[in-house]
């Protein structure tokens, strides 16, 4: 039986993207890059004897040579050849590349237009020899395609071709990033911080090859993707962390699976209103996940989350003593209206942050709920809850 994978196609798309952030990376403010435009990658206004570069990238997962009539070049110099005739860019003013993981065979027209090796002239006479010499019909459009230009075109075209072969794989292009971004934050924090670069930026393309923001129209910018690498740098602070759920969602599905926590059966007890249940729901959902998210990319640790847990017990135990000691404890009315004054203060008021430059209020909301979720709970709203729950505790006890 046969098996087709579809693994190799998923890998070029991914080593697309991640090829296409290096480039710009290291380009200039006013570069431009577009994917699936002209070519797999098109980058403008980021070198400085040509206006537009063109990349092709082939990557390949085993050993592969580039001989005369490997498909890699053929299927490449048949795109540049269909697009110069008809006028899709102007040749003299454009660096066309190959990007390829492959080797180049000696003394092979890809030998020919290297960087390093460039006789143009010699390759063209190749080319022409293999075209008309294979029998590869696969390869015919290809073929034809080169063919019909003169060779006056021919060479002009080749003139401006450049074979870059042995580049480094997905894995290895990761390293190559991490290279690039490495002065930016402490070596410990280049993994993390390159996620969040990365990340961002896979959301980037995704939008530009949906086009459905006129932003995109021009593809992204060095400027943009520069700002947001020096932002997300600033993150990794001693006094700051990255936010990576800020607009994280909460969909119908999250919010009823929490419906029977005990931080919910808090806010029910003081008859919060249920746009003021789902919001802390979404907060509970967002810390969760942040903590999470900064505890396994070693970026805090659990003795630094305690001691802002204690904080904030310490900060509510104040408020809470202060505001709640002179309420009638037999007036209900009165005890709601209590509780509900203790949320909006931890919800509103407070300004207790995990370290000084994090300014996301829903890590301080969610840690508050999370330690209202807890049992028994560290933090409460309505002032007899704990007595609530405690009998309600022993009365079950006693029935079993």
């Amino acid at each position: 039986m046969t098996t087709f994978s579809a693994a190799p196609q998923a890998l070029g798309y991914l080593y697309q993207a991640r090829v296409a952030l290096l480039l710009l990376l290291q380009a200039p403010d006013e570069a431009q890059v577009k994917v699936e435009a002209l070519d797999d990658i098109e980058l403008s206004k980021a070198l400085p004897a040509e206006s537009l570069a063109l990349v092709q990238l082939k990557h390949h997962t085993s050993s592969s040579t580039l001989t005369d009539l490997h498909e890699d070049l053929w299927k490449s110099l048949r795109v540049w050849a269909e697009q110069s005739a008809s006028h899709a860019f102007v040749v003299s003013d454009t660096r066309i590349m190959l990007l390829t993981t492959a080797t180049v065979k000696p003394g092979s027209a890809a030998s020919h237009l290297t960087e390093t090796q460039r006789d143009f002239g010699a390759a063209e006479t190749l080319l022409v020899k293999a075209a008309s010499s294979s029998a590869n019909k696969a390869l015919e459009p290809c073929f034809a395609a080169f063919r019909a230009l003169s060779t006056e075109q021919r060479r002009a075209l080749l003139s401006k071709v450049y074979i870059i072969p042995e580049q480094a794989d997905i894995a290895s292009t990761r390293k190559r990033l991490e290279g690039v971004l490495r002065p930016a934050v402490r070596a410990q924090y280049v993994g993390a911080y390159t996620d969040r670069v990365e990340g961002w930026w896979n959301d980037k393309v995704i939008l530009h090859l949906l086009a459905k923001d006129p932003a995109f129209i021009n593809g992204i910018s060095g400027f943009e993707l520069h700002e947001h690498t020096a932002a997300v740098a600033e993150s990794f602070h001693t006094e700051s962390l990255p936010i990576d759920f800020l607009n994280a969602p909460v969909n119908d599905g999250d919010i009823d699976a929490h419906r029977d926590r005990q931080y919910v059966k808090q806010l029910e007890r003081i008859q919060a209103n249920s746009r003021t249940i789902r919001k802390a729901i979404l907060d509970y959902h967002r810390a969760y996940n942040q903590r999470h998210r900064w505890l396994k990319d070693g970026l805090i640790f659990s003795d630094e989350l305690a001691l802002y847990e204690e904080r904030l017990r310490d900060e509510w135990e104040r408020f809470f003593d202060h505001y709640c000691e002179s309420i009638n404890q037999s007036d209900t009315t009165a005890l709601i209206e209590a509780g509900k004054k203790v949320l909006r203060w931890v919800e509103l008021e407070c300004a207790l942050r995990i370290r000084p430059r994090v300014d996301a209020d829903f890590v301080r909301r969610g840690c508050f709920h999370l330690l209202a979720d807890r049992t028994p709970p560290e933090v409460h709203w309505h002032p007899h809850f704990l007595a609530e729950m405690n009998a309600a505790m022993l009365a079950t006890a006693k029935g079993s």
